[in-house]
């Protein structure tokens, strides 16, 4: 009766407004002791109610989302005895209420924030686009003219500065290539996603900037990552834009981590640098249009990149300070 009468005590602190509450249950069993089982990997290791939890290791495989796979928790020994009464039951049902109230409530002010936001960009790219046609034309003509002269004038000087014109024009071309990616994303295309080899091609790709700078690579993939429905391009210039940036941030022989990590309803892929690091009042700035800490650069590769995992239900997550580099995360969901 001591149970029923907190839980009642929690319906009442629910109705004045406080989310922030659990209704005890002593019979919650600890999975990883009851099963005998020492997959630290496990989302749901060190954790109660192993059957809220995506992802979980169970019978040597990856588990679905937690509503997917409850059918299967209800047949475990570790919920039966965890809610092996009708008020044990009645009080886990209780918790996981009061844990979807929060998030959508949460969600709620999350896709208003995102609402708010993308109405801004949306105006913001439709002006982008306009300067980028309006200006691309005319660089063209530029670049062709320089071309021409460059093969009928000989003068070492005339050449010496019509090459400067004609690499001057192709890094304009490049950024109103970029701001017309910005402004008109393409549509998702949404696939079976192998993100482990999405993170060895990024690398890959990104060695020879490294070696520039004497840069390690260093890659730590973790077992048992599931397949999920995403859009690799997407992910994979998000992926980039990180890898870029690290190796721009890094100091000369420098070592970049990249990892990816199975967590709660989330694959991270995180990209660590050893760089000097990102000031606190920065660290919001850096997701803005335009504001970059680069000589060059468009300030608008975080900006697409946020934006596309936002788009995917995802997010991008930032730690840093002053003096101890940077680590960034694409956090995708299963």
């Amino acid at each position: 009766m001591d149970e029923l009468k907190s839980l009642k005590e929690k319906m009442l602190a629910i109705k004045d407004g406080n989310f922030d509450i659990e209704a005890p249950n002593r019979r919650v069993v600890k999975c990883w002791e009851r099963l005998n089982c020492d997959q630290r990997l496990c989302p749901a290791y060190g954790r109660l109610r192993c059957w809220s939890i995506a992802g979980t290791l169970c019978h040597n495989r990856v588990q679905g989302v937690f509503a997917r796979k409850l059918g299967d928790c209800r047949k475990c020994v570790v919920y039966k005895e965890s809610c092996g009464d009708e008020i044990s039951e009645l009080l886990e049902i209780f918790n996981q209420m009061v844990k979807d109230i929060k998030f959508n409530i949460k969600e709620r002010e999350r896709v208003s924030q995102e609402k708010a936001r993308g109405e801004r960009l949306a105006e913001l790219g439709d002006l982008i686009a306009t300067v980028a046609h309006e200006t691309r034309n005319p660089l063209h003509a530029i670049g062709l003219a320089a071309n021409y002269m460059k093969k009928n004038f000989h003068n070492e000087s005339d050449t010496a500065l019509l090459t400067v014109i004609e690499e001057e024009v192709s890094r304009l071309s490049d950024l109103t290539t970029r701001f017309l990616h910005f402004s008109q994303p393409l549509p998702l295309q949404l696939e079976p996603c192998d993100l482990n080899a999405v993170v060895v091609a990024e690398v890959d790709s990104q060695r020879r900037a490294a070696a520039s700078k004497n840069l390690s690579l260093n890659t730590k993939l973790a077992n048992l990552v599931p397949g999920i429905i995403s859009d690799q391009l997407r992910v994979g210039r998000a992926l980039a834009q990180l890898l870029d940036n690290a190796v721009a941030a890094s100091r000369k022989n420098g070592i970049i981590r990249i990892s990816t990590m199975l967590e709660k309803d989330f694959i991270r892929i995180s990209v660590q640098d050893d760089g000097p690091g990102i000031a606190p009042e920065e660290q919001d700035k850096i997701f803005q249009p335009f504001y970059t800490t680069k000589t060059q650069g468009a300030g608008l590769g975080l900006t697409i990149a946020q934006r596309s995992l936002t788009e995917l239900c995802g997010r991008i997550e930032l730690d840093s300070a002053p003096g101890r580099g940077a680590t960034f995360s694409l956090l995708l969901p299963l």
